[in-house]
């Protein structure tokens, strides 16, 4: 699990250290600090230990039809545009112009720990996406 909050800038050239808790985190429990890189929903970026990348992503393709529109768009959104990174030596990670620009980042970057992944977002964005999460909170878990 990838706990806490982080603040990092990022340099010119697309570089961002990854907290180090997270790096930890990734060469202990996963034996490797490489990441695979991709885009979220919510304008954010996902970064996925390979494991969990093939069981939380590749699974879910895998166990739909090969002609299924779902899965198409799913593999167009989230496995195209996916990246390994293994971090440097100074524990940083170049993350593409295209990923970049789809999730608003600038100079500013922040980690937001997650169960099987850990989230990258712009820090405004982040705000804005915590507030209609704290309104949907609000009112109640799904009635099932």
């Amino acid at each position: 699990m990838f706990q806490g909050e982080y603040k990092n800038t990022m340099d010119a050239k697309g570089r961002v250290n990854i907290p180090a808790s997270f790096r930890d985190t990734l060469r202990n429990r996963y034996g490797s600090e490489e990441v695979i890189i991709t885009r979220d929903y919510d304008g954010c970026l996902h970064a996925y230990p390979p494991k969990e990348w093939e069981r939380d992503v590749l699974a879910t393709v895998r166990n739909l039809p090969v002609n299924d529109q779902w899965r198409r768009s799913y593999e167009r959104f989230v496995v195209s545009p996916a990246v390994s990174c293994q971090p440097d030596r100074q524990g940083r990670i170049l993350l593409p112009p295209t990923l970049r620009e789809y999730a608003g980042l600038d100079k500013t970057v922040l980690f937001a720990g997650g169960a099987g992944h850990f989230e990258i977002w712009d820090v405004t964005r982040r705000d804005t996406q915590l507030e209609q999460d704290l309104a949907m909170l609000r009112n109640g878990p799904p009635q099932f």
